[in-house]
């Protein structure tokens, strides 16, 4: 007789590839109406309640490791609400509260990859070495006088933390959902590097990529916790990956 304990949640969840097939059409309505500041919380609200549903049908121990890959989306709502909808100088309390809120969904990867990822080093020492360099010669002295030092703390923070979990999502590519997971993490890093470079340093009309990018890093995150959430074996939660 067949042993079916192994099989894969997907298999009874009805009709998942048709949901998930919503998400990128969801983001190609959000490039239509990206002017719009009611759609892109009303998005990501979507992405977070088809996470429950994910969830839902997803093993307890599964469960409790996929709960941090939605809760890390439902956070980046902190962050939208702050940076996107008020829309404020970057002078200013609510530009450091935005970044604090894309920093606690940045936390809540990082606690999803450090229990099942690994750290690649052919990806993360470049990555460090570029970003540090790109920190201290171009960053650090384009921050605003009167908050200068509480954003080179944030900032410096956010950018550690986005560069730790590209390089142990490109260390996880044995896990469900992980190359979906590396590119939209990778994506909002390049998208948060084109903020830096149109909203501080001043360098070329750069910000028209920071919308269309965003949402697609988002819809690359959804996808790929939904088919960690829905795809991973639970044996397969205490595995060890090898170190790249």
């Amino acid at each position: 007789m067949k042993n079916t304990s192994s099989e894969p949640a997907i298999r009874s969840f009805p009709k998942v590839w048709f949901l998930l097939s919503l998400i990128p059409a969801g983001a190609l309505l959000g490039l239509v109406f990206q002017g719009s500041n009611f759609f892109l919380p009303l998005f990501t609200l979507g992405l977070v309640a088809f996470g429950v549903v994910c969830l839902r049908s997803a093993s307890g121990r599964v469960r409790s490791r996929a709960f941090f890959l939605w809760l890390g989306l439902a956070l980046t709502l902190v962050g939208d609400f702050f940076l996107v909808f008020l829309n404020p100088p970057i002078a200013s309390l609510n530009f450091l509260l935005g970044v604090g809120g894309y920093s606690l969904a940045q936390i809540c990867w990082l606690i999803f990859f450090l229990g099942l990822g690994r750290f690649s080093r052919w990806v993360g020492i470049p990555l460090f070495l570029f970003f540090g360099v790109f920190y201290i010669f171009a960053l650090y002295s384009a921050f605003p006088v009167s908050h200068e030092n509480p954003l080179r703390v944030m900032i410096a923070f956010y950018a550690v933390l986005s560069c730790a979990n590209v390089s142990l999502a490109a260390g996880s590519r044995g896990l469900p959902g992980s190359r979906w997971l590396l590119a939209g993490i990778s994506m909002l890093l390049f998208s948060d590097t084109m903020i830096a470079l149109g909203r501080f340093i001043y360098i070329g009309d750069v910000l028209f990529l920071v919308g269309p990018t965003y949402l697609a890093s988002l819809t690359f995150i959804a996808v790929g916790a939904s088919l960690f959430t829905l795809k991973m074996d639970f044996s397969r939660t205490e595995d060890v990956l090898p170190q790249k």
